[in-house]
């Protein structure tokens, strides 16, 4: 979740530099000259100059450093420090912890996910799992080696999140997951455009998702007879799970049923004699409609 040592190196040694380049221009902070003064002082005390580069004007000076070039920095260097123009400033919510980095959600319509890697300390060590989810805020992610960083400063806000404001924040994470991926480089990519059947699938998830986007699923399985088919297959899933449980307080062994339309309205001792009876039972073209749920006690 972290960078590697040499990169972290890196990367503060190029971020001071454009501080010092900052406090040159505007003079925010007496006696800060050189990258060495920037490593002697405090986090709360660059504050300010940290503040005045995303204050105003932020892609133009960094394009005027990269230009001029004070620091005298290699063609490598310059190129990541431009590629810092497409930061990402604002409020987050810190929703996961996964393996490379955590996630950072910016909620906002749309909602969007970045994969996130701390520089100095760990996300999980500031933030154990069982406190996300995390409202931050002043928040810079910076595109650093092809992947996104923080440059360490923040402000952690005093939200507690209750149970709809959790489940916001879970609508808000599956969302963006769906609409962008996760997003670990940036600029992020425009969304990506997805067929009928995946968008059908992704309102059908869940129970949330069924009743937030009843109008679009309802226009969607209208369409054509594969995603009518895509519907009843999905409704047949949720509607398995507490049949399941149903069926496990009965005296019943193995057995399949097809459910279509929230029901049962066929079972058998094997798949291919439920698929037979469905072909004599319902119209042309209807018969892969219905879910066969497999009940194996």
């Amino acid at each position: 979740m972290m960078l590697d040592l040499k990169s972290e190196e890196r990367f503060l040694d190029l971020y001071a530099h454009l501080l010092v380049y900052v406090n040159d221009r505007f003079s925010v902070i007496e006696d800060v000259e050189s990258v060495d003064d920037i490593s002697d002082r405090n986090t709360g005390e660059l504050l300010p100059l940290r503040e005045r580069l995303y204050e105003d004007n932020t892609e133009a000076i960094i394009e005027t450093f990269v230009d001029e070039n004070p620091a005298d920095l290699s063609e490598d260097d310059l190129e990541t420090v431009a590629g810092w123009t497409d930061y990402e400033f604002g409020e987050f919510v810190v929703v996961r912890h996964l393996s490379d980095y955590a996630v950072f959600l910016d909620w906002d319509d749309p909602p969007r996910a970045f994969g996130v890697k701390a520089v100095r300390m760990s996300f999980s060590d500031l933030w154990p799992e069982a406190r996300l989810p995390v409202f931050v805020s002043n928040v810079a992610l910076l595109p650093f080696e092809e992947q996104i960083v923080t440059d360490g400063w923040l402000a952690i806000q005093r939200v507690v999140a209750g149970r709809n404001l959790s489940t916001d924040i879970d609508d808000s994470y599956e969302e963006a997951k769906h609409r962008f991926g996760i997003i670990e480089t940036l600029p992020a990519s425009d969304e990506s455009e997805k067929s009928d059947a995946e968008q059908l699938r992704y309102y059908m998830k869940n129970k949330r998702n069924r009743e937030r986007y009843a109008e679009e699923i309802a226009d969607l399985k209208n369409k054509s007879n594969e995603l009518e088919r895509i519907y009843h297959q999905e409704m047949g899933k949720a509607r398995a799970r507490s049949l399941g449980r149903e069926l496990r307080k009965t005296d019943l062994t193995e057995a399949y049923f097809a459910i279509y339309d929230d029901r049962i309205i066929a079972s058998g001792i094997s798949e291919q004699q439920v698929r037979e009876i469905l072909a004599d039972i319902l119209p042309d073209g209807k018969a892969t409609h219905p879910y066969i749920y497999h009940y194996d006690p």
